[in-house]
């Protein structure tokens, strides 16, 4: 089973492995990500970990903790220059997480649902 992501605003969506997931968020939290965590739609909030990124609850990373994330990542890359697989997964988020327009100007990050 792999990570599967919904883009909010537009539900474009956006999936990897597991293990290039945590390896994502790892790469974020080494250039300066601090999870702001999760939230949960759902009615049942008493069970929510806001710290969960991994399962596929629903839970809802927003739009601030999303550019932070994206921030972080292009960060990492010019850091560490990764190669393969990694640099391409990171590349592939990275273009994902933010809405651009037909001139490919940064619209908005709007956060995405973790499903």
């Amino acid at each position: 089973m792999g990570m599967d992501l919904v883009r909010r605003r537009d539900s474009r969506k956006w999936s990897c492995s597991n293990a290039l997931w945590l390896y994502l968020l790892d790469a974020a939290m080494k250039a300066g990500w601090k999870p702001s965590g999760t939230e949960n739609k759902s009615e049942e909030k008493g069970n929510h970990d806001a710290q969960d990124y991994h399962s596929h609850n629903g839970q809802i990373v927003t739009s601030s903790d999303a550019e932070q994330i994206h921030k972080c990542l292009q960060t990492f890359i010019r850091q560490h220059n990764p190669t393969g697989i990694e640099k391409e997964v990171l590349e592939s988020f990275i273009e994902w997480v933010a809405r651009r327009d037909e001139n490919n100007t940064l619209v908005d990050v709007p956060g995405f649902i973790i499903r």
